[in-house]
Order: C-alpha cells, then structure tokens, then sequence
C-alpha cells in the first residue's frame, strides 16, 4: 500500500483577526466568495469588520431612480423592485447581527440610491444602529434625485470613535447646533454632493479640531469659503460645483501642507484665491481649471519656503510663461489652453511633466539623481523636429525616465528615418521609457520604433496596458520583433534595428505565461492572445466597476 497523505489547512487555523485581515486586501465580491470554502470560512466572512452594503452587488439597474419614465417593461421593473427589497433585508441583517453579537465593525460603507423618501426613514433607522457600533470609517454614497439630499442624521455627528467621514448627496444643515458636533477623533472629513451653508462649514472647522483633511467637491449652499483658525489641518481640497461661482476662496493656516483647487467651470470665470503668506508650511499646490496670470503664479510660488510639488492642469494661460523656483523638485504642466512657449528656471526639479503645443525650455544644471520626464505628444506632430527636439530636451537637461502619452489617429507620423541622415545625433541612453497610448489608430508602426529608437536608446521598454491600448500595442510589438532587418545602415545613419541585439520580457503581468522571456515569434503569438484576452476582461471591468486599474508589459533592450 502506498504512503497515505494527508493535507493540512493550516490558514484556516489562523485567529479571525489574521484572516480578517488577509480578506481586507480582496474586494468585496473576493471576500464573500471565501465563505463557500467551509463553514470556518463562512464565520470569518459574516463576522468581516468592514461592512460593504453597495446595492450595485445586487444590480447596476438599482440606481435608476424611476424605472418607469424610462419605458422599461412592468417586468423588468419588477426585478428591480424585487433585487432593491433583498437589498435591504442584506443591510438590515448585517446591521442588526453585529451588535447582537457584540462584533465590532472598523468601517461602513453604504451605496444607495433614494428612489422614495420611505428610504430615507430607512437609512435614518441604520444609522441609528452605525453610532453606536463604534465605526472607525463611515462612507455614506447616497444618490438623489435633482435638487434634492438626505438630511444627515445629528447622531452621525456625534460619533467620537470616528475616524474617516465620507458623504455624498446629504444636506448638512445650519440648524445644527456647534456644540452637537463631537467627533473629536475625526481625521479625515470629505464632502461630495452636499448641501451645505458656510455657517456650517464655519461650525465644522471649529468643532473638529482634530480634523488634518478637509475635502469639499462639487459641493452647493455658500458663496465664498474662508478656512482659518485651525491648528491641525494639513491637506485642503476644494473642487467648487459647476453651476457655483464662488467669489473669494480663502485660507490661514500656518499647519498647511497640500493645496488642492480644482474647477469645472466651462467659462473659466475668475475666483479670488488668497493663499495667506502665514501658510509657510506648503509644501504642494495643485491647480485645475481656472484662469492664471503668470505674475501670480510666480508671487505664489515664491511666497511658500517649502513648496515642492507644483500642478497646473487645464488652466488659462497666457501664451508665454516663465516660472522660477530653486526648492521645487516636481512639476505637472498640462493641457492649458493658450499657453504656447514654456521656460523653467528650476534647477532641482527631478520629476517634470508637460504636455503643451512645444518642447518646454528648462534650467536644470544641478545634480538631482534620477530625473523622470514625462511629455505627452499628438502621432500627427511626431516629425524629424520633433524627434531631435525630444533627443535634445532629455540630453541638455539629464533626464533617466521618460514617460510619453501618444494621442490621436493618423495613417503614417511624419517621421522619416532617410532624414536623420547626415545629422550629427546620437540616440540618448535612458535607463526606462514608458509608452502610454490612448490613440486610436495608426498605419505604420515601424515607423514610431525608427522616431523613438533615432532618438533615444531605452534600457527598459515599458508599455503600459489600459483600455484604449491593446490592439496599438499588438500591432508595435509586431514591428519590435524583426528576425532579419532588410534596411541598411551607412557612416552617417545606424539603423536601431542592426544595433539591437535582444529583447527579453522582464515582469509578466498578471495572467500571462510563457516558455521563454526572449521576445519572438512565438512570445509574440502568446502575447497577441493574452492582449485579446485582457481586452474582453477589462471591458468587462469597466462595464461593472467604471474604472480599470491598468498593468505593465516590460522589455530589456539589450543594445
């Protein structure tokens, strides 16, 4: 008889407080799937201190707010009204198991849309449960209908073991009184969809006085905002309401460390921004979406000691901009309108991005270590200039990195390699560049691999994989994978394809497998089917989730 084995399940062994932990790295639907494993499973699940209630589990259909002025059928309306009834008896069971078990829940999280006001009374009634489990992280999603919000329990407000306070579509009234606001262990307090006056605001400063971030987005009620006279807070973020035009947004806080504006103002009307020179302590500013004079951007910039990190993203400009700063160390210039010609004077800069109508201009003699570029480039624009404009802008300014965003859809890119010939240029060596398409087509393939290789000569290729990417990177892999080249080389012209020697995947993504590392014609073939693969799977995530968390195919060009 042979040997008997037999298997031990030593994870499940593990105290619930391990294994709890090891399903807060999973999603939700990962995490409930581990109570079909046995019965131990099914414990650890049901008594998982992270209550997720989103009542997307049980439909996407569930947030439309009248099924019926849409047209849709009397049966279809009636799965939606039967799916929204079991998601409420989920919730009601969660929620009333846990204190008669004494089970402690570190986080609540709570998606639902209010397609009737007997559902408010019905959230009112869980929250009266939530204040009193001790929660650590409320996350209240609540969707609405137009003009109108959940009126937030006070009790919410009065949760001292509170940590994170998340909430999305309440109202927030004056009526509260100050002195009812006792979340005195509350670091973090975001604001999304709310209605909420500035005597409000004013009194929520006041209160939480151990409070370090601050969030408001898309948020109605008050005209202006004036942050002050608090001693704690470090991280601001206002991202004003689209239909809102606040006059003057307004801060005093010498604790100070991130700034964070953000508009969607399709107007780009002008706000009074008064960052007080008493914030000494900024060490990031990030600004979307308005109209900047330069002049003032460069007294902002010169106000704050410690200001490190710099973002403008989708802000008016005027055509030419000159910044100068010597503590800065990264820096995010993107899609401003009118902006034409750039020049930096930022000698420490490390990390620099730009994505504008012209190579920037930079300053940066001193020595920093490991510089990253990143530029983001339209496929009609990617001429010869443009190709020793990019080998000289990572030349003069000592860049290792380089991440390129790629836009657009042409038949052929501009780029001719007959006309490199006789240039006296030598393909800069960087350590990694990163390709990032959102392009939708392109005709020649090789043609982008002779721009790119005739200016740089890339240890690391890296290609990042996102929803608009795979078929462009089956297509330029294909091109990268040339067993014989047919071109010739000359004195004045060395063709990439003769000096490159070998290319080796260095890290599979997630799901991908192959015999060999060296890139060929049967790597490729395995590649090709996994890119297919990964597109079903990711419209699939999209269509489920809304967003998709991309992942890296690299290569080692051996020179």
């Amino acid at each position: 008889m042979g040997e008997r084995t037999c298997s031990v399940d030593r994870i499940s062994e593990l105290p619930d407080f391990i294994l709890h932990h090891v399903l807060s790295f999973l999603s939700t639907k990962e995490a409930a799937r581990t109570g079909l494993i046995s019965k131990r499973w099914q414990y650890v699940w049901e008594t998982f201190p992270i209550l997720d209630c989103n009542e997307w589990f049980f439909g996407r259909e569930l947030d439309i707010l009248n099924p019926k002025e849409l047209g849709l059928p009397k049966d279809e309306r009636r799965k939606i009204f039967d799916r929204r009834q079991k998601f409420l008896s989920y919730v009601d069971e969660k929620l009333q198991r846990f204190p008669e078990e004494n089970l402690c829940v570190n986080k609540f999280l709570l998606h639902i849309t209010l397609v009737s006001n007997n559902l408010a009374s019905r959230v009112d009634a869980w929250m009266d449960l939530v204040s009193d489990l001790s929660v650590r992280e409320l996350d209240l999603y609540l969707t609405v209908g137009k003009e109108r919000f959940y009126v937030l329990p006070l009790k919410v407000l009065a949760m001292e073991s509170l940590r994170i306070l998340n909430l999305r579509g309440c109202l927030l009234s004056s009526s509260f009184n100050r002195n009812a606001i006792k979340l005195t262990s509350l670091i973090q307090l975001h604001l999304r969809d709310v209605s909420i006056d500035e005597e409000t605001i004013q009194d929520l400063i006041f209160s939480i006085r151990s409070m370090e971030v601050f969030s408001l987005k898309n948020c109605l009620g008050f005209e202006n905002l004036e942050i002050c006279d608090h001693d704690k807070l470090k991280k601001i973020v206002y991202h004003p309401h689209k239909d809102l035009k606040v006059k003057k947004f307004s801060i005093n806080l010498p604790t100070l460390e991130e700034l964070d504006f953000c508009s969607v103002d399709k107007d780009k009307t002008a706000c009074e921004i008064v960052v007080n020179s008493a914030c000494q302590n900024l060490k990031r500013l990030s600004l979307c979406g308005i109209p900047i004079d330069t002049n003032w951007l460069q007294s902002m910039v010169s106000s704050f000691p410690l200001l490190e990190h710099l973002f403008l993203g989708g802000c008016v400009l005027q055509q030419v901009m000159k910044l100068s700063s010597s503590v800065l160390k990264e820096t995010y210039l993107c899609n401003c309108r009118k902006l034409v010609e750039a020049e930096f004077d930022t000698p420490n800069v490390h990390l620099f991005e730009y994505r504008g109508k012209k190579m920037p201009r930079l300053n940066l003699n001193s020595i920093t270590g490991d510089r990253v570029a990143g530029l983001s480039v339209r496929l009609n624009n990617m001429d010869n200039s443009w190709f020793l404009k990019l080998n000289s802008f990572l030349r003069d300014n000592k860049f290792h990195d380089l991440t390129l965003s790629m836009t657009g859809s042409v038949k052929k890119i501009p780029f001719s390699a007959k006309g490199f010939m006789g240039i006296q240029i030598s393909p800069f060596k960087l350590n990694n560049m990163t390709l990032v398409t959102h392009a939708l087509t392109l005709g020649n393939y090789a043609g982008l691999l002779d721009g790119l290789f005739c200016s740089v000569r890339p240890q690391i290729l890296s290609l990042e994989l996102n929803y608009y990417s795979p078929e462009f990177l089956k297509r330029l892999l294909k091109s990268l994978v040339v067993d014989k080249p047919k071109c010739c080389c000359s004195e004045e012209f060395q063709c990439w394809r003769h000096m490159l020697k070998d290319v080796k995947l260095i890290n599979n993504v997630k799901g991908f497998q192959s015999t060999t590392s060296v890139l060929n014609a049967m790597t490729l073939k395995n590649l090709t089917e996994f890119l297919d693969e990964w597109a079903i799977e990711a419209h699939k995530t999209v269509q489920s989730f809304g967003t998709l968390i991309g992942d890296t195919l690299s290569f080692h060009l051996c020179w």
